[in-house]
């Protein structure tokens, strides 16, 4: 597994716990300070995510040739 899979795992998997995380505190919490706590953690795994989907390649291309085009030749009779 190359470097750049492992980093977008492990940011994906904290953004999500620090989103779900961030909103249970922010719920959960009466105090100012924890409302804070519990927002900026939302926002933390909000960023996490978003540079996962900025950073992620939509496709790849491999220095082999490419497979060959199989053609069907149909004639009627």
């Amino acid at each position: 597994m190359e470097w750049g899979t492992f980093v977008w795992l492990v940011l994906a998997v904290l953004g999500a716990a620090s989103i779900v995380g961030g909103i249970v505190a922010y719920r959960g919490s009466m105090s100012i300070g924890g409302r804070a706590f519990g927002a900026a953690a939302v926002a933390a795994g909000v960023v996490m995510w978003a540079i996962v989907l900025v950073t992620v390649p939509v496709s790849t291309s491999s220095g082999e040739a490419p497979s060959p085009i199989i053609e069907a030749d149909i004639r009627a009779g």
